[in-house]
């Protein structure tokens, strides 16, 4: 175990600076970080009343179904963390409002719902189904979010937000400029500058455009043959034109 977390620190530093140390965290002990169970791999900040961990265990298996409606089922089995205050958020690295790292969830308190749990979700089912990262890494950034928007409904970043940047004219990138995650964290800043993040996230709204469309020409079993591909070496790019 903390061999582990000095590897995955040691990664964090070479590749993405202190700031993100924090999200190693979640590899430690859940008591080390504050942090107590409440049912099978989900725990939440001590301070979590009772109401709010009844909802959130009533919401992760509606966040699944979501999963499952778009790969038949889930095969992956990840670690929530659940934050109900900001202090707690904070000290697990969370910059916006949640994140998926390796095989665990962190949600913050705005995470809490179906949409956002089944965001999470959908990048972990990502993760497992392409052998974990070296597969994972083949993948662009745009097809991992854009799945994660087209598996979770959410309507800052689903059709919904797609139908408001056309509506509006307003400006957003292409898909060359959304393949890597520094690409991706650039252009959520650029396009997103001078728009209420609250309304539309224009990257989000763009890949689930994307690959909505592509899902809706090849269904669970193109999904699943994708995936297969890359993991076993073919390149995405290839894998994906030949659909």
């Amino acid at each position: 175990m903390l061999k582990t977390f000095l590897f995955t620190i040691t990664i964090l530093l070479t590749f993405s600076g202190c700031s993100n140390i924090n999200k190693a965290k979640v590899l430690l002990p859940p008591t080390w970080i504050g942090m107590k169970k409440i049912s099978t791999k989900v725990y939440v900040n001590q301070d979590m009343n009772i109401t709010q961990q009844k909802k959130l265990l009533k919401l992760i298996p509606e966040a699944k179904r979501y999963v499952s409606d778009v790969w038949g089922k889930v095969t992956s089995k990840p670690t929530i963390y659940a934050c109900s205050t900001k202090e707690c958020a904070k000290s697990l690295g969370i910059g916006a409002r949640a994140y998926q790292f390796n095989n665990h969830l962190v949600l913050s308190p705005k995470a809490i719902t179906k949409e956002l749990i089944a965001h999470e979700y959908s990048h972990a089912e990502l993760y497992k189904r392409a052998g974990g990262f070296f597969g994972w890494k083949r993948i662009p950034s745009w097809f991992d979010e854009g799945l994660a928007v087209f598996v979770s409904h959410e309507p800052r970043h689903d059709e919904r937000a797609w139908k408001k940047i056309v509506d509006n004219n307003i400006s957003y990138p292409s898909l060359n400029e959304l393949v890597t995650l520094k690409q991706w964290n650039e252009a959520t800043h650029k396009y997103n500058e001078n728009i209420n993040k609250n309304d539309i996230v224009v990257t989000y709204a763009v890949a689930g455009h994307e690959v909505e469309k592509w899902y809706k020409e090849v269904g669970e079993k193109g999904l699943k043959e994708l995936i297969d591909k890359v993991k076993n070496g073919t390149s995405f790019e290839v894998a994906y034109r030949k659909r």
